[in-house]
């Protein structure tokens, strides 16, 4: 019975070490988005920052500090706009928040190597797919 609680105490660990690990977004990542056919359309190195981002939208935004970026359509993405994130959770939104009623995220869960999720619009009229975004640590 001992040796059972033990190894249910360190499988626990091991999960709660795994958990709290999964949530590290320090250092450089790339940013892909796509279009609603999954082809890529803007490349950014991103670095998450703790500097406290300006925002029109209520929340606890940072500064997600652009390194570099390419894209091949500039009204797609915008890759040369301010852009913020937020942890809520598990849950990643990267935004551009500076632009009243006209929010363009991504949107997706934390917790693997990479972060998959949605691109969409964000506004008065309600939300607009707008394609998908993909995440991971640079290398």
């Amino acid at each position: 019975m001992k040796s059972l609680l033990r190894s249910i105490f360190v499988l626990a660990s091991l999960f709660a070490s795994t958990t709290a690990s999964s949530n590290d977004i320090s250092g450089q990542w790339t940013l892909s988005v796509e279009n609603p056919e999954h082809h890529v359309v803007a490349t950014l190195k991103v670095e998450f920052t703790n500097e406290k981002a300006a925002s029109c939208i209520g929340g606890v935004w940072k500064v997600l500090k652009v390194v570099s970026a390419t894209t091949r359509d500039k009204d797609f993405f915008p890759v040369s706009d301010p852009l913020s994130y937020r942890v809520e959770g598990k849950q990643l939104t990267i935004g551009r928040n500076e632009v009243c009623d006209a929010y363009l995220w991504l949107q997706g869960p934390l917790g693997e190597a990479s972060v998959r999720g949605d691109y969409f619009r964000l506004g008065l009229g309600g939300t607009a797919p707008l394609g998908y975004f993909n995440l991971s640590q640079a290398k």
